[in-house]
């Protein structure tokens, strides 16, 4: 019998789009999986919908006590997980009928890797009606600096886990609620993990992108808080490891990446960015010039950039020529899939063979 796979799935009410998610599982090619779904207190009435999923390959949990997050409940799934490989999927994503199938041929063809790599693609409504990959996975630099700058060459759902690697790291880091994929990520490649990307693979798995409410995207006051935690949990880590010198460089960049994201993204932002600037003095103890010059660079900018935003674009361009590359780091975009049309063409030819 083939190695039974472990699909892990968070929850948190959104039950129809999980139906679909768990659907796109059960129409695989290949039958050696189980589904594992873990809800994070969703309300009495959505729990009992996706109470309704459970039959003989998919169990249905709850969590009820501990961290709430997606960290908290793919771990709470890796603990019932029975099979030797994992694979984890978000709610409102999908799975193509050929992903369990053709990543378990890439085990048998490199059984000595800890996860194997594969590309995933966005969508809106139904797979195939957007054409961006959800990043780049080859580049100039390797994949544990990518992640340490915040341009993720790979999402949550795009590695095949051996399962006792999983373990051994530790599963996810159930302090971090937002950047929890890349966390885990970066901690495995540091970690020394052997990672077999497929860069040139058929995408396997579909990232949703439509106009649903994600958790993620609404700057609460407990996400601002979380992406500090990221940011901590990250150079605690970092510093606990030799060897991390460069990545701590890219990684102390991210504070100053953060504050300007909530300088341009959060309307009452002077607390949220003071935070973390203040968080960045703390954890990387710079000189008083180089501290001066950042921190003269956000006052400058959230007194201007309301009524004077030229002159914060200005303070910008100044702040580029002075301050470290890493703090204005490029990538994170999306990447498009249309560089090789034949494999859009063959994407497209085993779409219309998902069932309906």
């Amino acid at each position: 019998m083939p190695p039974l796979i472990s699909i892990i799935i968070p929850h948190f009410a959104r039950p129809g789009l999980l139906a679909e998610a768990v659907e796109s599982v059960r129409v695989s090619t290949a039958k050696c999986f189980e589904i594992i779904i873990v809800d994070d207190g969703s309300s009495v009435e959505d729990w009992r919908a996706v109470q309704l999923l459970a039959d003989e390959q998919t169990k249905v949990l709850q969590r009820l006590d501990g961290q709430k997050g997606p960290s908290r409940c793919r771990n709470l799934g890796l603990a019932e997980a029975t099979g030797d490989h994992v694979i984890f999927l978000d709610s409102d994503d999908l799975m193509a009928p050929w992903c369990i199938e053709d990543r378990m041929n890439q085990v048998v063809l490199n059984p000595g890797a800890d996860l194997w790599v594969f590309p995933v693609m966005l969508f809106k409504k139904v797979p195939g009606d957007m054409d961006l990959h959800w990043n780049a996975m080859t580049g100039a630099c390797d994949p544990a600096e990518r992640f340490a700058r915040s341009d993720p060459p790979w999402h949550t759902s795009s590695p095949l886990w051996k399962r006792e690697s999983l373990l051994r790291l530790g599963g996810f880091n159930e302090e971090v609620f937002y950047g929890d994929d890349s966390d885990l990520h970066l901690r495995a490649l540091v970690d020394g993990l052997i990672v077999s990307l497929y860069p040139e693979a058929l995408p396997d798995a579909f990232v949703r992108r439509s106009e649903e409410p994600r958790i993620t995207n609404d700057l609460s006051q407990e996400l601002i808080e979380s992406r500090r935690v990221r940011l901590r949990e990250g150079t605690r880590f970092l510093k606990s490891r030799s060897g991390t010198s460069r990545l701590l460089d890219w990684w102390e960049g991210q504070y100053f990446v953060e504050a300007e994201f909530l300088l341009f993204n959060q309307r009452c932002s002077s607390d949220a960015v003071r935070a973390v600037l203040n968080d960045w003095e703390q954890a990387f103890p710079r000189p008083l010039l180089l501290r001066f010059i950042v921190l003269a660079y956000f006052s400058v900018a959230l007194a201007c950039r309301r009524h004077a935003y030229l002159v914060l674009r200005v303070a910008r361009r100044v702040a580029m020529k002075v301050l470290p590359a890493e703090y204005f780091p490029t990538g994170g975009q999306y990447h498009s899939a249309r560089a090789g049309d034949d494999a859009m063409k063959a994407l497209v030819a085993r779409l219309i063979e998902i069932p309906t």
